[in-house]
């Protein structure tokens, strides 16, 4: 299976100006070293054309398994659609959308490079889409080849652009339908010219794309997407804090091996047909409707009261429905290596792991939020500090502060409506005890409803 976390004086602050919002030796050629960070098993088949793969490029890659399966689950994701569907209230296609997240420099371009090479073998040029570009540009691409597949090695540019520019957050918005196969519909009066019949609008019947993204983490929850809440929703995550071995000289990718699983991942896009109610195995129906008590009872217990939660929550909806599509694949790739006859009938163990392996890109995504949120309550602890020790440069006493609650809440958080401001509830529930943890922030005071703080700093 895939290896795969003295008390400070000073005066009551006079009225301030308003402050500037917050920071939102080698035997061999490889060799198995410990992995001390975040770790979690995503379980695949065993007798399949993914434990091949996986296999192939532990010899390539140094990441953990489960981050080597992730691009191959895009591109199975593509190779089967359109031609095979999950029948599931609508005919779905088995689009993947995968997210890997590592720390800078932990070379996820060479995790990335084996699908790629093998994908570029077994699909024509104009399946593949890289980079980014506008909604029409996009719409022009998908025109020609309505099915397509993306990998974005480095995936905090492309993130970045759809963050801060007009046509990356139309763009981003456009990824959501690409996931679900939905039609696709432009009307644009200037394009009446470069086409024959003078009509501005066009359409698609359907558009498809699978994708697998890598990035750092500080990208990695798409907080700052108008889109984010809806794509992590799609995404799989794939998480790691260090490297699983050390390997001295990798693997060809030129070689027969590569050859021999192209064909084999080639296999796939002889199969048509659709898995629906009926593809489901008794036992499998069964372990499928506790599947879906364990989710809605999961969901019911999440308060929603924090941006992660909201996450999680919204991922969870969509999280039955991944499990479908990744026991249909997993199925898919034991037929290719001829483990099995009938790849359309869906299992309870197959099925079990679908679940096993969503759950861990889940625990994933809780990861990356724990990691993005602390990162940002440092941030906005550093920015409050800064924001006091400019109030107070010429303070009698130096490097001391004393503010009331009251004080503080006017000083920093009195636009909590305003996008990225600081709000009452962040300070006291977030900030303030972070401040207080590291020492630099103290209750100075509690007399009935007037509460003090005092802060120092170097």
């Amino acid at each position: 299976m895939n290896s795969n976390d003295t008390n400070p004086g000073g005066s009551a602050p006079e009225h301030h100006q308003a402050a500037s919002p917050p920071p939102s030796e080698p035997a061999s050629t490889s060799s198995t070293i410990s992995t001390p960070g975040y770790s979690r098993e995503h379980p695949i088949p065993q007798d399949s054309i993914l434990a091949d793969y996986r296999d192939f490029v532990r010899g390539v890659s140094e990441l953990p398994d489960a981050l080597i399966v992730a691009p191959a689950l895009a591109l199975c994701g593509k190779l089967l659609t359109p031609h095979v569907t999950l029948d599931f209230g609508s005919q779905k296609p088995l689009t993947i959308y995968n997210y890997i997240a590592t720390p800078a420099g932990l070379r996820k371009s060479t995790t990335f490079a084996p699908a790629e090479k093998i994908a570029q073998k077994i699909l024509m040029s104009d399946d593949l889409i890289a980079g980014n570009a506008s909604d029409s540009a996009l719409f022009d691409t998908f025109e020609s080849q309505p099915h397509r597949l993306q990998f974005e090695d480095e995936g905090n540019t492309i993130l970045r652009s759809w963050e801060t520019s007009a046509y990356g957050r139309e763009v981003s918005a456009r990824y959501l339908k690409l996931y679900d196969g939905a039609p696709w519909h432009q009307n644009f009066r200037r394009e009446c010219k470069g086409h024959e019949d003078g009509k501005a609008e066009r359409s698609l019947p359907q558009a498809t794309l699978s994708l697998c993204i890598g990035s750092t983490f500080g990208v990695a929850r798409l907080s700052q997407l108008e889109s984010g809440c809806g794509l992590r929703r799609r995404f799989g995550f794939y998480v790691a804090t260090e490297q699983a071995r050390d390997i001295w000289w990798p693997e060809t990718l030129q070689g027969a091996e590569l050859d021999r699983l192209a064909d084999l991942f080639q296999e796939l896009t002889l199969l048509k047909g659709s898995v629906g109610r009926a593809s489901l195995t008794r036992d499998a129906m069964s372990y499928w409707v506790m599947l879906q008590k364990r989710n809605r009872h999961r969901c019911k217990s999440i308060p929603g009261y924090t941006d992660g939660d909201e996450s999680l929550l919204s991922s969870l909806n969509e999280s039955p429905v991944r499990c479908l599509k990744l026991a249909v694949i997993f199925q898919a790739c034991r037929w290719a290596r001829g483990s099995i006859k009938d790849p359309f009938v869906i299992t309870d163990d197959i099925l079990a792991m679908a679940e096993a392996h969503q759950d861990s890109c889940l625990d994933a995504m809780v990861y990356i939020e724990g990691v993005g949120r602390r990162s940002q309550v440092d941030d906005t602890g550093e920015w409050l500090m800064a924001q006091i020790s400019s109030d107070h440069h010429a303070s009698p006493v130096p490097h001391c502060a004393v503010y009331t609650k009251t004080e503080l809440t006017r000083r920093f958080a009195a636009n909590p409506g305003r996008p990225g401001a600081l709000t009452a509830s962040r300070l006291y529930g977030e900030i303030i005890p972070h401040l207080i943890a590291q020492g630099r922030c103290k209750l100075f005071s509690k007399k009935g409803k007037l509460v003090t703080y005092a802060f120092r700093w170097d």
